[in-house]
């Protein structure tokens, strides 16, 4: 019997954390042999430019302009021989239900929070999303054991599935230096967006004057931070890089990655820093808790006060002693648990156990009635 064929269904729009998580999970399973992996993608783009340099096959169905029953037109022809249809957003969702194969979704963190008539369009699409699953999906993978719970109560237990993120080793490809040899600088990863709470990092940086900051990443609040840093008066010491493909060479050389948001799902940000032996300082996220786990590889800041992240930042990055245990202890904890190799394996054994299903109880015709 040939191995079963996946067609992972991702929008592609950007190039974040749920992108990056995506690409190293079909990457993965590429190489493993498991399964045939493939992966419609509604964007143009980085996602889709990295997918098919990993060998995956991609075929790009633009989004921009149309209306969802013409792009369900294009799509659906395209998953029929599909054997299972992994979906990652709203959109996606949608897509695969009505595609008349077996699915699954994965809920890559909790929705975010905006105000206004953003935040009322976000309630629906959430409500909408959560029924599609609830109504068709055959699993939903949970990204952490924070998310495991929300959905756990909004699907139903039975359906949801905790499996970590993983990535593939960049270490070997970006070779970073020891922990001491780095130079007193931390920096932060991520979207410039409120959830972010990047205000926090850039007014405790402006308190300890021997560190620099790096902000990688744009967003809507880029003006709003530049300016924050200036009145402060370390504009010199607190960059803003933009966004960059490929941050990894930088976080290499930072004693420290600083997580302030207000949430966080299961980030790949803070995999990739413990990959790198660059620990972590976060607030106190179940989310980061998690990946953290026993080994001593980062810190958890409970108050949101600048002056105690700073306290915290003169700690962490002045001890070459405590720097370097952690350091060791962050590169130990991304092997044992989060590697790309192991989400895949995850991943193909749900894969099996939903077609065995699939196949012993076929879905409703939900698909079918609603052409």
């Amino acid at each position: 019997m040939s191995e079963p064929r996946v067609v992972h269904l991702a929008s592609g729009d950007r190039w974040a954390g749920a992108e990056v998580a995506t690409w190293h999970l079909l990457s993965a399973l590429a190489a493993s042999g498991e399964c045939r992996v493939g992966a419609l993608v509604l964007n143009p783009g980085e996602l889709a430019e990295r997918l098919a340099d990993a060998g995956v096959e991609v075929r790009v169905v633009p989004e921009a302009g149309r209306r969802f029953r013409s792009l369900l037109a294009e799509v659906r022809p395209l998953l029929a021989d599909a054997d299972l249809v992994h979906a990652h957003r709203y959109k996606e969702n949608l897509l695969a239900a009505r595609s008349s194969r077996p699915w699954l979704a994965t809920q890559h963190g909790r929705p975010e929070r905006f105000p206004g008539l953003a935040g009322m369009r976000m309630v629906a699409y959430t409500g909408v999303d959560l029924w599609t699953k609830r109504r068709a999906a055959r699993r939903v993978i949970a990204v952490s054991t924070e998310v495991e719970a929300w959905l756990a109560r909004r699907v139903g237990a039975s359906r949801v599935t905790r499996i970590w993120n993983g990535i593939v080793d960049p270490a070997p490809r970006v070779a970073p230096p020891d922990w001491a040899q780095r130079p007193r600088r931390v920096g932060v990863l991520g979207r410039l967006d409120p959830v972010k709470g990047i205000d926090l990092a850039v007014d405790a940086v402006a308190r300890c004057p021997e560190l620099e900051l790096e902000v990688v990443g744009d967003g809507p609040l880029r003006a709003v931070l530049e300016q924050r840093a200036a009145a402060s008066g370390a504009a010199a010491r607190i960059r803003f890089v933009g966004f960059e493909a490929d941050p990894l060479p930088r976080l290499a050389q930072w004693r420290a990655l600083l997580v302030p948001s207000l949430h966080e799902g299961n980030p790949i940000g803070v995999i990739e820093s413990l990959a790198l032996g660059t620990p972590v300082l976060a607030a106190d996220l179940p989310g980061v808790a998690e990946i953290l786990g026993d080994r001593p590889a980062g810190w958890l800041q409970r108050d949101r006060d600048a002056d105690a992240w700073a306290a915290a930042l003169l700690h962490v990055t002045a001890d070459p002693a405590a720097g370097g245990r952690a350091s060791a202890a962050a590169r130990v904890r991304y092997c044992e648990a989060f590697t790309a190799a192991r989400a895949a394996r995850e991943t193909a054994a749900l894969y099996r156990e939903v077609l065995a299903e699939a196949s012993a109880r076929p879905a409703r015709r939900w698909a079918k009635r609603a052409r």
